[in-house]
Parts: structure tokens; C-alpha cells; sequence
């Protein structure tokens, strides 16, 4: 469940502005809003974004080409190939973090840097608001029962998994920023409400898409069920007493000189 595509902008700058004038790699590009962004930040740049679904823009800087390829078989291009790569929102995507980050560590440039912005999707609230709605603990424990049961790993925000495995990759000056993006304009902050509400529009939008297969596949919890669930939920995320947001970890680390 990503934040919406404005919000995905880079939030970790030093590291970023390191790769001006050289390769850039986006894994996950989805949109390719992320790839676009930094192609017109950084001109001079080469940007190539990678998904396994064709949904790109074919209106792209000069800089930018996006390519259609799966993160999780092995990867093609050369060691020692990118000063630059972005990898966001693979959560249930990818069932070994270190594979993926190993593939990253080889095809990263001598002092590169590797950035991972993972979600951790589950509704938070430091008011205590969340508790009128019980429906936002139903929401996450499908996560929590159903993911598991598919081998997939879900929750590595909260398990740290990203640091983790940038150490077993090999990456060193790890570091790591959690954010709170808030569900909805509850927040009195006009640009975090602009953003809490554009998040809202994006969940409202595909509420069954991120919970139908665990539901009714995977839990099997009734189809009758599932649309009380359904209206119940749609009701909790526009209550604005509701004062929800969730968690965005960025973790970066650089692949050492030789």
C-alpha cells in the first residue's frame, strides 16, 4: 500500500546527489513518476526504471528509458554498474531480501549507493483515535494471518529486514529514516493534510485490490462477510475523529570503495 505517487519523491538527498551525472537504477518503477523526477533533477544523468508491468509514461525525459524485467531473477546488466539504485515499496514481492540486495551490492559502483523505501501499511494512531474502529485491527490482521500463509514477507519494516540484509550484502554507512504519513486530512499541517488525503484517495481507490485474495482466497473469512468489512472499512478511513497514519522507513547504505 504506497503512499501517493507525489510523496514519492527522494527523501534522502546526499546520497542521491553523489549519482548526479551518472547511472541511476529504479527498481519497482511502477508509474515511473520516481525515475521521471530525478531524470529532470539531474539531466546529466542517465535514469533507467524496471517493473514487470508495462504502466510507464511513454512521454519520458531524454535521459529516462524504462524496461520491463523481474528484480527477483537474476540480474543482467555488468558489475560495477550503477552510482545510484532505488528500490521502493517490494514488500510481498520479494521473498529473499538478501538475493536482492547481493544483485544490488554487484551492480552498484565502488562507493554507489543502494536506497530501500519500504511501508509498514498498518494503521497507527499516537491518539489512541484508531480504537473507534475496530475494523483497522480486522484490516491489518489479514496481513498478519493471510501473507505468511502465501511465504511472503511482509513486515520488514518492523523486522528491520532492510538493514539487514544491505549488511549481509555487504553495504556499509547504513543508514535509516522512519517518516509517519498520515491516512486522510486529519492533519493540522496543510502539506502533510494535502498528502494524508491524497493517500485516502489512493487506498479508497483500491481497497479491494489490497485485501480480496486474502479475504476470500487465501482466509477463506466469507463473501457475505466480506462486503459488511468492505463498508465498515471505507467508513473507519473517512472518519476524520480518526487521526491514522503509517510508517515509511528509508534505509541507504554505499557499497565501499576498492
Amino acid at each position: 500500500m504506497a503512499p501517493a505517487s507525489h510523496t514519492n519523491a527522494a527523501t534522502i538527498d546526499e546520497p542521491l546527489l553523489a549519482a548526479e551525472g551518472g547511472n541511476i537504477l529504479d527498481i519497482g518503477t511502477g508509474s515511473g513518476t520516481w525515475a521521471i523526477d530525478v531524470s529532470d533533477q539531474f539531466p546529466n544523468a542517465q535514469v533507467i526504471g524496471t517493473d514487470i508491468s508495462p504502466t510507464q509514461s511513454l512521454w519520458v525525459p531524454p535521459n529516462t528509458r524504462f524496461e520491463i524485467d523481474d528484480a527477483t531473477q537474476p540480474w543482467t546488466w555488468d558489475e560495477n554498474t550503477f552510482d545510484f539504485i532505488h528500490v521502493r515499496y517490494m514488500l510481498g514481492a520479494i521473498t529473499d531480501w538478501d538475493a536482492l540486495f547481493s544483485q544490488a551490492y554487484r551492480c552498484c559502483t565502488p562507493g554507489g549507493w543502494l536506497e530501500s523505501c519500504e511501508v509498514h501499511p498498518e494503521h497507527q494512531s499516537d491518539d489512541g483515535t484508531n480504537e473507534l474502529a475496530p475494523v483497522l485491527k480486522q484490516f491489518w490482521q489479514l496481513y498478519e494471518e493471510g501473507m505468511p500463509k502465501i511465504g511472503r514477507k511482509f513486515f520488514v519494516v518492523r523486522e528491520g529486514t532492510q538493514r539487514k540484509a544491505m549488511e549481509n550484502a555487504g553495504f556499509t554507512n547504513i543508514t535509516d529514516k522512519t517518516f509517519k504519513v498520515p491516512m486522510g486530512g486529519w492533519p493540522a499541517d496543510k502539506k502533510l493534510a494535502e498528502i494524508g488525503q491524497y493517500n485516502l484517495l489512493a487506498l479508497l481507490n483500491d481497497l479491494e485490490g489490497y485485501t480480496t485474495y486474502l479475504w476470500n482466497e487465501v482466509l477463506q473469512l466469507g463473501k457475505a462477510e466480506y462486503q459488511v468489512f468492505l463498508m465498515e472499512l471505507r467508513k473507519a478511513v473517512k472518519d476524520k475523529r480518526i487521526h491514522t497514519y503509517y510508517t515509511v522507513r528509508y534505509v541507504y547504505g554505499q557499497k565501499p570503495y576498492e
